[in-house]
C-alpha cells in the first residue's frame, strides 16, 4: 500500500541527535534518495529541529537539491559538538555558576548554526518543515514553518512564523534549552504586530516528541492546500509516520536522596523527567492510534550505556551513541529483513 502523505518527526536530545542522523544516513543509503525527497513534512524539536531544517536546506548552487546529506549531519555533531557545548573557564572550575546563569554561552552554537545555515530563508525549504519553540514573554507556542500561506492562524494561542525568518533563527530558537542556553531574542518581522520581538526557548519544553503535532499539521495543510483539486481531506490512514527518538532516559533517582531535595536539587532531574515522560507519552498514544509497523515506525531504545546528558561530547560517549543507533538500524522484523528496510520500502511506494 502506498501512502498519500509521509511524515518524518525527530525528537530533541542534544548531542544524541547523532542517533536520528545515523538512521537517516542509512535510509539515504538504502533508498538512493535524499531525505527531503522521501517526506512531505519534516518536523523537529531542539536538535531534531536543527536536523529537520538542515535536511530541507537547498544547496546554494543548485537550489532544487538539498545541500547536506544525513551523513554530513552526523559529522556536524562529531566535529562541532564541543563548539556548541563549550563551557566558559569559570564553568569548568565550579558548578556554582550554573545556578545563576546558563551553563553555556550561545555564541558557539550560533557560530555553528550560522556556518551551516547562513542566510537561507525558512520558506526556501525543499519540503514542508515544522519546528517548535516557546515564547516565554507571550506564553505561547511558536512554530516555524516554510509556507507563508499558513503563517498566521487566527483565534489560537500560538503563532506560526515563516516569511522573513531564516533557518538559523528557527534553529537557534528551537535549541535554546533552559539552564543550558539563554533564550533567543528574535525581532518580529510583521509590521502589523504591536509585538517588537519574541523571546524563544527550546520547543522540548512542551513537545520534545513533535510527532502528534506533525500529524495534525499535515491534516491542516491538506485542508487548506489550494493545489488539492479534489478537495478531499487527508485521512489518518493515508499518512505514513516515521518518528526518530534520541534514546529513552534510564537514570534513576533514589527515594533516599529525592525525599530531601528542594528547588535547587529538583531543577535538572525535573526537566529530564518532564521531557522524557512527555516524549514517551506521545509515543504510547501513537502506538495505540496507528497500526504498526506498516504505518507508524518509532525508533527508540533505552540509554543503558549512553550518558543521558545532552552535552556529553566525549569521544567515548559519541561512540556509545553511534553503537546505539546501529542497534536500531540492525533491528529485525523478520529473519531476512530489518525494520528499517521494511520502512524504506514503504517510503519508495
Amino acid at each position: 500500500m502506498g501512502y498519500k502523505y509521509k511524515i518524518l518527526s525527530i525528537d530533541g536530545g542534544g548531542i544524541r541527535g547523532i542517533i536520528p542522523a545515523k538512521i537517516l544516513a542509512e535510509v539515504e543509503k538504502i533508498t538512493g534518495k535524499r531525505i527531503c525527497q522521501l517526506f512531505d513534512l519534516i518536523a523537529g524539536t531542539s536538535t531534531g529541529g536543527i536536523l529537520a531544517l538542515a535536511l530541507a536546506k537547498p544547496d546554494p548552487i543548485n537550489k532544487t537539491q538539498p545541500q547536506y546529506t544525513a551523513q554530513q549531519l552526523i559529522d556536524l555533531y562529531k566535529n562541532e559538538g564541543k563548539t556548541i557545548f563549550n563551557e566558559s573557564l569559570l564553568g569548568r572550575l565550579t558548578n556554582i555558576d550554573d545556578l545563576i546563569r546558563p551553563k553555556f554561552p550561545s555564541k558557539g552554537r550560533e557560530a555553528v548554526l550560522n556556518k551551516y545555515f547562513g542566510e537561507t530563508q525558512i520558506k526556501e525549504a525543499l519540503t514542508n518543515v515544522f519546528v517548535t519553540s516557546y515564547d516565554i514573554e507571550k506564553r505561547r507556542q511558536v512554530f516555524f514553518i516554510n509556507n507563508p500561506q499558513f503563517e498566521r492562524p487566527s483565534g489560537y494561542n500560538f503563532r506560526k512564523l515563516c516569511d522573513g525568518y531564516k533557518m538559523k533563527d528557527a534553529a537557534m530558537a528551537t535549541s535554546a534549552a533552559p539552564t543550558f542556553f539563554s533564550p533567543y531574542k528574535l525581532a518580529n518581522k510583521n509590521p502589523k504586530d504591536d509585538e517588537s520581538h519574541y523571546t524563544l526557548i527550546d520547543g522540548g519544553t512542551f513537545a520534545n516528541n513533535p510527532t502528534a503535532l506533525a500529524i495534525i499539521e499535515a491534516l491542516n495543510y491538506n485542508k487548506r492546500d489550494p493545489h488539492n483539486i479534489e478537495k478531499e481531506p487527508l485521512r489518518l490512514d493515508e499518512i505514513l509516520v516515521v518518528s526518530l527518538a534520541t534514546g529513552s532516559l534510564t537514570r534513576r533517582y533514589a527515594y533516599e536522596k529525592a525525599a530531601n531535595w528542594g528547588i535547587i536539587n529538583w531543577v535538572q532531574p525535573l526537566i529530564n523527567i518532564v521531557l522524557d515522560g512527555a516524549t514517551e507519552t506521545v509515543g504510547y498514544q501513537l502506538d495505540q492510534l496507528l497500526p504498526q509497523p506498516k504505518q507508524y515506525y518509532r525508533f527508540q531504545r533505552d540509554l543503558t550505556q549512553v550518558n543521558d546528558n545532552i552535552d556529553d561530547t566525549t569521544p567515548e560517549n559519541i561512540k556509545e551513541i553511534e553503537d546505539l543507533a546501529q542497534a536500531m538500524i540492525d533491528a529485525k522484523v523478520s529473519h531476512n529483513e530489518t525494520i528499517l528496510q521494511q520502512m524504506c520500502q514503504q517510503l519508495l511506494h
